[in-house]
């Protein structure tokens, strides 16, 4: 086993992983038997190697670690298992890095080159990663394990956990062993099977924590019921009761949201526990001079400068029945583009200034674009396992019967409002016309007349038929076959956190090199970490001096040369131990 740790080249390692007896690059087999008695688990050992492939993901942990990835792990704790439940966290994120979508696509990366990376004689097949996060999810609690990381997550950075952006993204299904709610999915223009994610993330794109529902009740409601309460006991440094009281303008923190959340009631209902909201505002019709626009500079991150033109305006938001309406004073900003489009905001935070919350609100791009990448990059969408999960039975949906009289309504109603329309335009031609055509038009009248009278029959008929039927039940009262199961479970949030530490991880090291890349390259910056990632490295490591020296093979140009040793110098200041040993790890190019 000494000898086979020894071996230094890869063609060396390629033959040695062949010839293993109990499998593929399972050289370890002292410790693998003995871990299936429970006597001892796998111990991360680094021996010398050259040209180890997918080693440059190495290069990731202090950031892994700093993002919180192995803070909870002893909530999973298993027994009598050789890959401990250090092992397989930091090989999941590490595939997460490695932009290995799914399970399955674990069997592309070479086994034993990456499991040598990390200490081991090879990471775990499929089926022992599947296996561990289905054991995962049952033993530990996933929503606390969430609820943790997003605590740890909005302490560390307490000045963007005051503003939190929250959307809804779709997960689309196109299985068949459940028939799942249908829902609009605004990215493709099509109505499709799935469930619906809502995202809390801050001004950056960076995620806090998602929330899955199966039966979409809508934005509004999810925060309600879900979001809100959670966002009140985790988001740090909010003021006291007695603080709020001194100044009724002070709010504990602001979401931003789309238009979908543009509602009086519900910004009355936010602000009855203090939370601002910022949004867009909905049905703009009338345009404010622009004499009433002031002028505004702005630094942005990569530092070019933007000028904005803004104005603002007290206005009152009525709601509630017409006989005692309720009323909700707000702030109304607009924003005049070189075109003249004004674009208009609402809030209820009276703290922020009028350019705070303008580029609190245009930041919601940032959100939308961290979508796109993690289904890109990360595939937030794809299953994790095939289980269903079950549906409350008390959780309330939109009766299918309603829902079926709703659309055979809007059907009907479409029919009448174009019979009505050709009724109009055959009058108007009965003017001038004279003898057989005026025969012919008015027979046609009285036929579109006619269908007329039916349609509004069948609309009255349907308008009462829908009076009888409730617009939502519980699941509990569906007929069985409309019935349905979840198909997101326990083991799909489980990734979620962990793609969700990956990106945090990945984020951190684009911030350490976008000041080394240039104001019109910054886009190269993931990109340059995918190949870092990737890449092959050496690994050196040092028992007597307690070092683990990771030498990255040098890249197709001096600029990214200079910008992977400036990330190598920032990583060891951070003077991190691999998990499990005591050896820091120090990170250099080959050539330096």
């Amino acid at each position: 086993m000494e000898e086979n740790r020894s071996v230094q080249t890869k063609s060396a390692r390629v033959v040695i992983d062949d010839n293993t007896g109990m499998g593929k690059a399972c050289s370890n087999a002292a410790e693998r038997v003995l871990a299936s008695f429970g006597v001892s688990t796998a111990t991360a050992k680094f021996d010398e190697q050259t040209d180890l492939s997918c080693a440059g993901v190495l290069l990731s942990l202090p950031a892994l670690l700093s993002s919180g990835l192995l803070n909870h792990s002893n909530d999973f704790k298993l027994e009598n298992v050789y890959y401990t439940e250090e092992m397989i966290f930091v090989c999941l994120a590490f595939l997460s890095l490695l932009r290995v979508h799914n399970i399955n696509q674990a069997n592309t990366i070479p086994c034993g080159e990456l499991g040598r990376a990390m200490g081991l004689d090879r990471i775990p097949e499929v089926k022992t990663l599947r296996r561990r996060i289905a054991r995962f999810s049952a033993k530990g609690d996933v929503q606390q394990w969430s609820r943790k990381l997003s605590e740890g997550w909005m302490a560390a950075n307490t000045g963007l956990a005051g503003v939190l952006y929250i959307d809804g993204h779709v997960n689309l299904y196109y299985g068949h062993a459940t028939t799942m709610p249908k829902r609009f999915v605004s990215r493709l223009r099509l109505c499709m099977s799935g469930s619906t994610d809502y995202w809390v993330n801050d001004k950056t794109g960076q995620p806090f924590f998602v929330i899955n529902e199966v039966i979409n009740s809508g934005m509004i409601e999810q925060i309600k019921t879900s979001v809100l309460p959670r966002l009140e006991k985790e988001v740090p440094v909010q003021p006291t009761e007695e603080q709020l009281l001194q100044n009724p303008q002070l709010h504990k923190f602001m979401i931003v949201c789309d238009r979908e959340c543009y509602s009086a009631e519900f910004f009355d209902y936010l602000w009855q526990k203090r939370v601002a909201i910022c949004t867009y505002n909905k049905n703009v019709k009338d345009k404010w001079p622009e004499g009433d626009f002031t002028l505004y500079e702005t630094v942005q991150e990569d530092g070019t400068e933007e000028i904005l033109k803004l104005a603002e305006k007290e206005i009152t938001l009525t709601f509630g029945p017409e006989k005692d309406p309720k009323e909700i004073k707000c702030r109304e900003i607009r924003k005049l583009s070189k075109s003249g489009h004004q674009t208009s905001i609402i809030t209820t935070n009276w703290i922020l200034n009028i350019l705070s919350v303008g580029l609190y609100m245009f930041a919601r791009w940032c959100q939308e674009n961290f979508f796109k990448y993690m289904t890109d990059n990360f595939d937030i969408d794809g299953l994790v396992s095939y289980s269903m999960g079950k549906i409350s039975e008390t959780k309330m949906l939109v009766n299918p019967a309603y829902k079926q009289l709703d659309s055979q309504l809007r059907s009907l109603n479409g029919k009448l409002s174009k019979q009505k329309v050709l009724f109009a335009n055959t009058t108007l031609k009965m003017v001038n016309e004279k003898g057989k055509k005026l025969t012919k038009a008015i027979s046609k009248k009285a036929e579109i007349h006619q269908e007329i009278e039916v349609l509004e029959s069948q609309i009255t008929e349907i308008k009462n038929k829908k009076k009888k039927v409730d617009r939502k039940i519980t699941f509990a009262s569906l007929a069985p076959e409309e019935k349905f199961s979840n198909v997101i479970n326990a083991r799909k949030q489980f990734m979620d956190n962990i793609k969700m530490i990956a990106y945090r991880a990945e984020t951190a090291m684009y911030n350490l090199i976008k000041s080394q890349l240039g104001q019109h390259h910054q886009d190269e910056g993931r990109k340059l970490l995918q190949q870092v990632y990737s890449s092959d490295a050496d690994i050196i490591p040092d028992y007597s001096n307690k070092t683990l020296t990771v030498k990255l093979h040098n890249f197709n140009n001096k600029k990214e040369d200079r910008v992977v040793q400036h990330l190598c110098e920032k990583l060891n200041e951070t003077e991190t131990e691999y998990p499990g040993t005591d050896l820091r790890i120090i990170y250099k190019l080959v050539s330096s």
